[in-house]
């Protein structure tokens, strides 16, 4: 315990001078020894067309005021609705009439009484809009991996930098344990999700078409536990992480907070004559440090809205179509 008080007031000392400084010089020196303004330039990259002309610097300043505006983002997702809603009305407009003239046409096979002819209509209809969907849902699926990489690279990038502010704030306990796990669990259901989920979703749809043609092959039962067993397996990976963060919150932020307060206690008594002012340069130093990293962390997730928020939709149009 004392080499980890030792270390953590050894860190918190190196980038501070001996002397009296604001709050704003403190988070621009922070600032520029973690980069973050190279962790914005990456975040940016991730972005695409969500934030438009929005500067990710201006939302980290806005998130360490406490002042993010949330209606822009609420606009931004409701134009990016509007934007895929239009992009499909073609082919919803299209649908509805290939469905309208199968209306006309099987009600007048029927009062032919002719079956065969009925069924070819069918067939018919249903191809033409499988053909209408699936050309949709193949830019969906490419949509969905490169956005299943471009998580797991923000991860990589968002995890490490959040903590080691969390380290520099007194939560090394927390860091230690926590950031091996979640880049791994990151990166392994990113893995899983690009290289199995979406080949069994393929496949789930090939069957689906299948059975919907013919009811020759019963193949609906091995599309129903398909399905099933993805929901369980998003299902089960996502109360897993969310379980490892809530855990090792619980268990190490009491470890953290002794250690940090244990290193202010020390800097306070242990050094004499300027030992209260450094106590005081100690605190400040930790408050803006929990500053940047709550908003580096509101960054973060503003960013993964930003990169999940596309294929959500796109998903959601073309389930309601």
């Amino acid at each position: 315990m004392k080499k980890i008080v030792l270390i953590f007031i050894l860190i918190l000392m190196m980038p501070v001078k001996v002397q009296a400084e604001t709050e704003e010089e403190i988070m621009s020196s922070i600032e520029e020894k973690f980069n973050i303004g190279s962790f914005i330039s990456q975040a940016e990259e991730y972005t695409g067309d969500f934030l438009d002309n929005t500067n990710l610097s201006d939302i980290l300043n806005e998130a360490m005021q406490g002042k993010i505006n949330n209606q822009t983002i609420y606009k931004k997702i409701i134009k990016i609705l509007g934007k895929e809603v239009s992009s499909n009305i073609k082919i919803l407009i299209s649908i509805l009439i290939i469905v309208v003239i199968h209306g006309i046409l099987k009600s007048i096979t029927d009062s032919l009484e002719n079956s065969n002819v009925s069924q070819i209509i069918y067939f018919v209809q249903y191809i033409l809009i499988v053909t209408l969907i699936m050309s949709n849902f193949t830019e969906i699926i490419k949509l969905i991996k490169e956005t299943a990489s471009n998580l797991v690279g923000f991860i990589n990038v968002l995890i490490p930098l959040l903590l080691t502010l969390m380290v520099y704030t007194g939560s090394i306990t927390t860091s230690t344990v926590l950031e091996p796990i979640l880049l791994f669990v990151s990166n392994f259901i990113g893995n899983i999700i690009a290289n199995i989920l979406i080949p069994v979703v393929l496949i789930i749809v090939v069957f689906s078409v299948i059975s919907k043609i013919t009811e020759r092959i019963q193949i609906e039962r091995i599309s129903k536990f398909l399905k099933s067993s993805v929901v369980w397996f998003l299902g089960i990976f996502l109360t897993i992480f969310v379980g490892i963060v809530s855990l090792e919150g619980t268990l190490s932020s009491s470890v953290d907070g002794i250690t940090a307060k244990t290193a202010k206690a020390a800097v306070s008594s242990l050094i004499p004559v300027v030992g209260k002012v450094l106590g005081d340069v100690v605190d400040s130093v930790l408050g803006c440090g929990i500053i940047l990293k709550n908003a580096v962390g509101a960054v973060g997730v503003i960013v993964i809205i930003g990169i999940c928020i596309v294929p959500v939709i796109k998903v959601a149009v073309l389930s309601i179509m």
